[in-house]
């Protein structure tokens, strides 16, 4: 007994529909994710030891930051909690730095930051950096 035209026309549909379903599922799995921005490299390093004062903290993202007013912004502190910085955070397409006062006291310097990614999401992060005498 051979099936009639409807039914295999009814399981047509339900192949087709189904090859269409998984072949959508396995574009859609294929396309990233929007990341946010994330920190590639600062200057001074995280970790690093210093043996002068740096003039800035300089930080570059893997992607543009959005140039909105007081949205990319970077603190550094001292190891007294003091701030630091004198305040004014600078961008440029995936970087953003700010100017240092004379460092004078050694030991661990706190570095935060605020920065908006292209995205339009916040991003924030801190590390440190160390300030000592140079050795003799």
């Amino acid at each position: 007994m051979s099936p009639s035209s409807k039914q295999v026309r009814s399981k047509l549909v339900v192949l087709v529909g189904a090859a269409i379903a998984a072949t959508l599922v396995s574009f859609g799995s294929a396309i990233p994710a929007q990341a946010h921005a994330q920190l590639l490299a600062s200057n001074p390093q995280v970790s690093a030891t210093l043996y002068q004062s740096p003039k800035a903290v300089t930080l570059t993202f893997d992607d543009d930051l959005l140039l909105l007013e007081n949205g990319n912004q970077i603190q550094v502190r001292d190891p007294k909690r003091r701030v630091v910085d004198l305040g004014n955070s600078a961008a440029m397409g995936a970087t953003v730095s700010v100017s240092l006062k004379k460092l004078t006291v050694w030991g661990k310097y706190s570095v935060a930051y605020h920065v908006i990614s292209a995205d339009g999401h916040p991003v924030t992060g801190s590390y440190s950096f160390y300030l000592a005498k140079k050795k003799s």
